[in-house]
């Protein structure tokens, strides 16, 4: 049986999942504003620059950190956006504020695509990120989209051993839909990451748009699946949560055939839809402060 830094290896490379060797990380000087700790950091990573927001509770530090990707980081801090005009919207997507409401340190990465998409008009998925994720593959053939997102990941999880406020042996991943996708591939492939949420990923490449360019595009494999993906987890804990749209009855079989005798799996379901409840994401919040140990 292939062991599991050979299959991590496999996929890696299979996305092209491997950070530039031009790229990298600088952490900003801190400041606490409203007893909150706060740091600008930023990656370079295939030419562009992404800035991701670092914030913990000031007090007993080092902290646990939870890394959350998603599209932007002003909705994760409740901030408007292009994407998130409004800030106040139910359920809430800021899910930065509620973690830090918790006790978590928190670091905001942004997606690179809806970064190169800023303030562009069209918010169809294929129209708005379609030419981006084709220029990509034009200058990077030899990396998918997928790949590219889990390169700046890795990226950001670097950056956190330089962060004096953070307990690198307590970094957790938490993401929702899009973020969902990159928190499960990102704690597969990276075993510095100690314990993962995955919410509404699509679990199984017939249950999403795992073929969309700036995914896989024409590289989906057809000798394995996401099960693999998602047992590479273990024998750390994760989370994986679905509200019956892209996660739920239809592929909890997957999910059950990633379970290995080490696993840490735990599934958590309800009848919301793709949307993630309050309530939900107070429970998701506190199934990682027990798996972190805070």
């Amino acid at each position: 049986m292939t062991d599991a830094a050979s299959l991590r290896r496999e996929w890696i490379e299979l996305l092209g999942a491997q950070p530039k060797p031009d790229a990298s990380v600088r952490v900003g000087v801190a400041s606490v504003r409203h007893g909150v700790v706060r740091r600008d950091v930023e990656v370079h990573s295939f030419g562009l620059r992404l800035t991701l927001r670092f914030a913990a509770p000031g007090g007993a530090l080092p902290r646990p950190v939870v890394v959350l990707p998603f599209y932007d980081t002003h909705v994760l801090f409740g901030e408007a956006s292009a994407l998130y005009p409004d800030p106040d919207a139910r359920p809430t997507r800021a899910f930065a504020q509620e973690f830090l409401a918790a006790g978590f340190g928190v670091l905001a990465v942004p997606w690179w695509a809806e970064t190169l998409a800023a303030e562009a008009d069209p918010l169809e998925l294929h129209a708005r990120y379609g030419p981006i994720a084709a220029e990509h593959q034009r200058h990077h053939p030899e990396v998918t989209g997928l790949g590219r997102s889990v390169a700046d990941l890795r990226l950001a999880v670097d950056a956190l051993a330089q962060i004096d406020e953070v307990d690198s042996s307590r970094i957790g991943v938490f993401g929702h839909s899009l973020g969902g996708k990159l928190a499960l591939f990102s704690a597969a492939l990276d075993p510095r990451i100690a314990a993962a949420v995955t919410h509404e990923p699509g679990l199984g490449f017939a249950h999403s748009n795992w073929s969309d360019p700036w995914y896989f595009g024409e590289r989906v494999p057809c000798d394995r699946d996401l099960d693999q993906v998602l047992g590479l987890v273990s024998p750390r804990p994760v989370l994986y949560a679905g509200g019956g749209a892209s996660d739920g009855a239809h592929n909890a079989e997957i999910a059950h055939a990633a379970s290995r005798t080490d696993s840490q799996l735990s599934t958590l379901h309800h009848t919301h839809g793709h949307p993630l409840p309050d309530e939900v994401l107070a429970q998701m919040i506190a199934w990682l402060w027990q798996q972190l140990d805070v």
